[in-house]
């Protein structure tokens, strides 16, 4: 099994897209710290979104999460799953002793594994392009915090929101791996998985309209259903000192990642779709 997900590694980076998706980061962090060096003109350093050292790799991360990685996932799912099928590359796989449940586990856990690196990549060069762009306090404002932080508590904060941020891609991961597993091309996958996103995007802003007649409570929960909701606005909350949607937003991550998981499992059992 170890000597499949090697393969499986290599043949991941074999391919050019996946280096292009790497070589972008130092990009998207550097357009990230562009804005934020426009808003810090707008705006106080008293308040959390002021961009510094310390907090500019949870600034830089929260719009690209729910966009730019999320597309990498989706991306990185049709590439590996639904390419190969359509290519013939995952029959000759097949040929060798390894049964399908086998390689479709090793594709799982090299996405996965990808998506950790390109996380922990882009946590480091926030790090690097923070601080030759903006100033070091000592201390600084933290969302949803009455005092100020320190640069190590700012540092365990930025940990934790990292954290929680691959446990939203690894639920968007199962999601678009149960899409790539079905599709018998590229373009079936990533249309679908997009039409995901686009309704992920949507409902809670239709949701969000109806608090006159809903209670907050229950508008909110069912706002954060969207793993791109809990991706923009969510994760701070639940790092926040108290959080009442806490528990439930973990439910939610949880139940996406324990439900598609599960339903891929049911369809690689009929092994047939890919032969």
């Amino acid at each position: 099994m170890n000597e499949l997900m090697i393969s499986e590694w290599e043949r991941l980076w074999k391919r050019k897209v996946t280096w292009l998706m790497v070589a972008v980061l130092p990009i998207m962090a550097f357009a990230s710290a562009k804005y934020y060096q426009k808003q810090n003109n707008s705006i106080t350093s008293e308040l959390p979104q002021y961009a510094v050292l310390g907090n500019f790799p949870v600034l830089g991360l929260s719009e690209m999460l729910m966009t730019i990685f999320n597309m990498v996932v989706l991306v990185i799912a049709a590439i590996i799953i639904t390419e190969e099928y359509r290519s013939g590359q995952l029959r000759m796989v097949l040929i060798r002793t390894y049964s399908f449940q086998q390689i479709i586990i090793a594709k799982f856990t090299v996405l996965l594994s990808f998506i950790f690196l390109y996380l922990t990549a882009y946590f480091i060069i926030c790090y690097g392009i923070g601080y030759a762009m903006f100033s070091h306090p000592e201390t600084y404002p933290q969302f949803y915090y009455e005092d100020q932080v320190t640069n190590i508590e700012g540092l365990i904060y930025n940990l934790k929101f990292y954290g929680l941020a691959f446990l939203t891609l690894i639920a968007m991961s199962s999601v678009v791996f149960f899409i790539a597993t079905i599709s018998h091309s590229t373009t079936t996958t990533l249309g679908v998985g997009v039409g995901f996103l686009f309704i992920s995007f949507s409902y809670p802003n239709i949701v969000n309209m109806l608090q006159l007649l809903l209670k907050n409570e229950i508008v909110m929960k069912i706002i954060f259903t969207s793993i791109p909701m809990i991706q923009w606005e969510g994760l701070t909350m639940m790092l926040a000192k108290s959080s009442s949607l806490l528990g439930w937003m973990f439910l939610m991550l949880l139940g996406y990642i324990l439900l598609f998981n599960l339903l891929t499992f049911i369809v690689i059992k009929k092994r047939n779709i890919f032969l």
